[in-house]
């Protein structure tokens, strides 16, 4: 009775081990066979390209055979490194992140996820630059303007840093740009974001002639819930003409002049 149950016990892990062979000699069978196989074309995927355009077909196929001068389609896959191919990709600012791959068809596939700007940066001392969703700074396109909130000012060298979110004092500043991403009704009312020389922030709405003073990047959803208040219910009531300023830096107020 026993050693019944004891022969099944070593069955099990044998099965295992055998099917894990199996498996991982499929696998080998199956690069092998692709390595040899001929690239018989290209598949370009690149995702969110309906609403963003900084990169294209013709700029993924121009990384790709570095400009011309390395044909991929017609190339046997074993002679293609596809690491490198997507090293070359991401050497594009605009690529977030990208995957090169081989399909049962000996399609060479590449998926291209787009860096998403935010806002964009303008300063008369440095040149012109959008900041990326993850805090990134990402060149002006010749292609395509993206319609995000600009951001000025003589206090703006307190934003500029390579990646926002490794400086603590950038990582504020951007921080209130993601909340005016992030929401649908501040991303369609605020069109201007304005950091003075002491570090306060003035912000300029698409509708109304309001300047909206915000003070320092601190408590900054207390802050947006206060100028939603005033949007949504003060200037309904009492004209959107009628204040020429609005200071929400204060806490539990709102200061209307």
């Amino acid at each position: 009775m026993f050693g019944g149950l004891g022969k099944i016990k070593l069955r099990t892990p044998v099965k295992i081990l055998a099917g894990a062979l199996c498996f991982f000699i499929l696998i080998g069978f199956v690069e092998n066979k692709q390595h040899n196989k001929v690239c018989s074309g290209i598949n370009i995927h690149i995702e969110d390209a309906y609403d963003t355009y900084f990169i294209n077909d013709i700029d993924v196929l121009a990384l790709l055979t570095n400009n011309g001068t390395e044909r991929i389609d017609g190339q046997y896959f074993k002679e293609i490194n596809l690491k490198n191919l997507e090293l070359r990709l991401k050497t594009n600012k605009f690529v977030k992140s990208c995957q090169v791959y081989v399909d049962l068809m000996g399609k060479l596939n590449v998926i291209i996820q787009q860096n998403r700007p935010i806002a964009r940066v303008t300063d008369s001392h440095v040149p012109d630059a959008y900041i990326s969703e993850d805090g990134e700074i990402l060149p002006l396109s010749e292609r395509f303007t993206a319609r995000v909130v600009l951001v000025e000012g003589r206090g703006l060298k307190k934003l500029l840093h390579k990646n926002l979110q490794a400086d603590s004092t950038a990582k504020e500043y951007f921080e209130l740009l993601q909340q005016i991403d992030n929401e649908r009704f501040f991303k369609a009312l605020i069109t201007q974001v304005v950091i003075l020389e002491d570090g306060t922030i003035q912000m300029y709405p698409q509708l109304g002639r309001q300047i909206i003073e915000f003070g320092t990047p601190t408590d900054i959803k207390r802050k947006f819930e206060k100028i939603r208040i005033f949007y949504q219910k003060v200037m309904p009531a009492q004209g959107w003409n009628r204040y020429r300023r609005v200071n929400v830096a204060y806490q539990n107020q709102i200061v209307c002049e």
